[in-house]
Formats: structure tokens, C-alpha cells, sequence
């Protein structure tokens, strides 16, 4: 019986949590090699025209025609590329750092491309979906089959200037904020839209980023990209907004030895619970058990007297719970 409420337990924990999510800091320089492909945190395929580099730290972007006639420069990244790359193309919230840069005459055509539902023979009939920003100040939607755009203009997306995308993707609906380094995004996505022609679940689970530069002086700069994985380390103003909603963060770094931390968001005031718990079921280190006050927290584990392996924490207040799994390796 109590194999049975154990083996229930870790089926339950296992089927809640969401896979591992992963970062880039793009901190080691790095060229793509004869192969292709250059590493960095990750390794990345660069698709062999225009440049892709990582110097000073962070990855440089500048384009040259493609087979689309358009002048770009794409990497890409996934599991049979990185191991450690898990895509969720269904649900995933990933957070980029990026710049656009120019010495030249301002076009309306340097764009960044951030890939959200991708057909797997997109290559073929064009069935992608991508986020989109450009340094007139636009963020928005961009479907690859009709080359038709929307979106919503923003101050800090200009040229020269460091500023953050979170995208969020739930099903078939994306929602995007801009904000500029140093900020937070607000309560209110800066725009949101659905991807209707990529069935969901039938999305190939891979990412793609493309970048567009129209001048000839022209880059476009990334320098992190945390997918989902909450950015450490990023400015919050003091007029931060409260958190909207119930959120758990992946653990960061993951995996790790022998600390890591964890965030999590509450909309109110309220009781709340952060447990960890070994692959039998059992906790092992109560985090937070008490009354926790609105907006985000970070709290850390120092996991040195447990042994290497796969454990999983759960946040509970209210009616809200939701579990994900994190990896000690010795």
C-alpha cells in the first residue's frame, strides 16, 4: 500500500513538473566552426550565411542574403543539438537581452525573429510564427507564409540601447512585453496574438532566431536568452509592478551543485509553501512554510548533505500548486 502511495506520489510530481529550463549568457567568445555550429553556455547551429559571433559578451547578429532573398543571419538550437536544449514549444516562458546597432541610414527592415510555433516542414510551406521587433519601437506577430506583420510600438526598443523580451507561449496564444534594461515588464502583455495555422502539439520542438539587418552597418546583439528560466541578476526598478498572478520559476542554476535558487511570484498576501522533495515522495527540505507577502521572492537550497540525483519542489498557497523538477550532480 504504501509503495503503491509513493509510486502515485512520484507519477504525480513527474507529470506536473515542466522540463528543465536552460540559459544562455553568451559570456564565452565563440565562431562557428567548419560544422556550423559554435558554442558558447550552449552549442547553436548557425545556418552558414552572414555572421553569427559571441565576442565581449554576448552574440553579435549581422545579416547577408538568404535563400529567401532576404538579408539575415539564423541559429538555431534544440535537443539534437544540445542535449541540455529542452524545447517546449507548447508552454514556455523565455526572457531575451538584446540591442539593435547602426552607424548607417535607420530602416524599417533590421528586425529580430524569435521563432514560437514552428511547423516541421516549415521550410517548405513557410508555416511559422515568429515574435518580432524592430528599433522603430515595434513589437508584434510575423507569420512567415504571408510575410504579414501586427503589433505594438514601445519606447524602449531603439537603437543602442539594451532591452528585454519576455515571451510567453500558452497553446496557440503568444503574449510578448517589452522593457527597457533596468525596468520589469508591466501586468499587461505589450501584445498578444494566436498562432493559428501550427496545431498545438504539433509544433516541432525546436528554436530559431533570426536576425535582420536591412543596412550595411547594421547588428542586432542578444545578450542572454533564459528559457524557462527566470533572468538573475536583471535591475528592478523600486516601482516594480506586483505580481498578477501565481507563478513558479525554474531553478537556477540547473543542474547544480550544491546551491541553487528557486523564484516564485504571489499575487497577495498570503500562506505559502516551497518543499523539496526526493524521488520516493519524501520531503526533504521545507523552503518557505508561512505567510509570504505579494510580489516575487527568491529563496536558495544548499543541497550538500543530500546525494546526487533528481529531486522536485512544489509551491503551494491558496488553491494554487505547481511542482517542477531540478537536478543535483556531485
Amino acid at each position: 500500500m504504501n509503495k503503491t502511495i509513493i509510486a502515485s506520489l512520484v507519477l504525480a510530481l513527474s507529470i506536473s513538473s515542466v522540463n528543465a529550463g536552460w540559459h544562455e549568457t553568451f559570456d564565452t567568445p565563440a565562431t562557428p566552426s567548419a560544422a556550423l555550429t559554435f558554442t558558447s553556455d550552449m552549442t547553436w547551429a548557425w545556418w552558414g550565411w552572414g555572421t553569427a559571433e559571441v565576442d565581449s559578451g554576448y552574440l553579435t547578429l549581422i545579416g547577408a542574403i538568404d535563400p529567401f532573398t532576404n538579408i539575415t543571419s539564423w541559429i538555431q538550437i534544440d535537443q539534437s543539438i544540445d542535449a541540455n536544449a529542452v524545447i517546449t514549444p507548447d508552454s514556455v516562458t523565455m526572457y531575451l537581452k538584446v540591442k539593435f546597432t547602426t552607424t548607417g541610414t535607420p530602416t524599417n527592415g533590421d528586425q529580430l525573429h524569435v521563432t514560437v510555433a514552428t511547423d516541421p516542414d516549415f521550410l517548405s510551406n513557410l508555416n511559422v510564427y515568429t515574435v518580432v521587433s524592430s528599433p522603430v519601437g515595434l513589437i508584434g506577430d510575423f507569420y512567415f507564409q504571408t510575410n504579414e506583420s501586427a503589433g505594438s510600438l514601445h519606447p524602449a526598443i531603439v537603437y543602442d540601447s539594451w532591452f528585454w523580451e519576455k515571451i510567453v507561449v500558452n497553446g496557440d496564444t503568444v503574449s510578448m512585453w517589452a522593457f527597457a534594461d533596468g525596468e520589469a515588464p508591466a501586468d499587461t502583455a505589450t501584445w498578444t496574438y494566436t498562432t493559428d495555422n501550427v496545431a498545438v502539439g504539433a509544433g516541432a520542438p525546436t528554436f530559431i532566431i533570426v536576425g535582420v539587418t536591412d543596412d550595411d552597418s547594421s547588428a542586432v546583439h542578444i545578450d542572454e536568452i533564459w528559457y524557462n528560466e527566470t533572468p538573475t541578476g536583471m535591475s528592478i526598478s523600486d516601482d516594480a509592478p506586483i505580481a498578477s498572478s501565481y507563478e513558479l520559476g525554474q531553478n537556477y542554476p540547473n543542474p547544480f551543485n550544491p546551491t541553487t535558487h528557486i523564484r516564485f511570484n504571489i499575487p497577495e498576501t498570503a500562506g505559502a509553501k516551497l518543499t523539496v522533495f526526493n524521488i520516493m515522495g519524501e520531503a526533504v527540505a521545507n523552503l518557505v512554510d508561512g505567510v509570504v507577502s505579494a510580489g516575487g521572492h527568491t529563496v536558495s537550497w544548499n543541497a550538500a548533505n543530500m546525494p546526487t540525483g533528481v529531486y522536485f519542489y512544489r509551491l503551494e498557497s491558496g488553491n494554487f500548486s505547481q511542482t517542477r523538477k531540478l537536478l543535483l550532480v556531485k
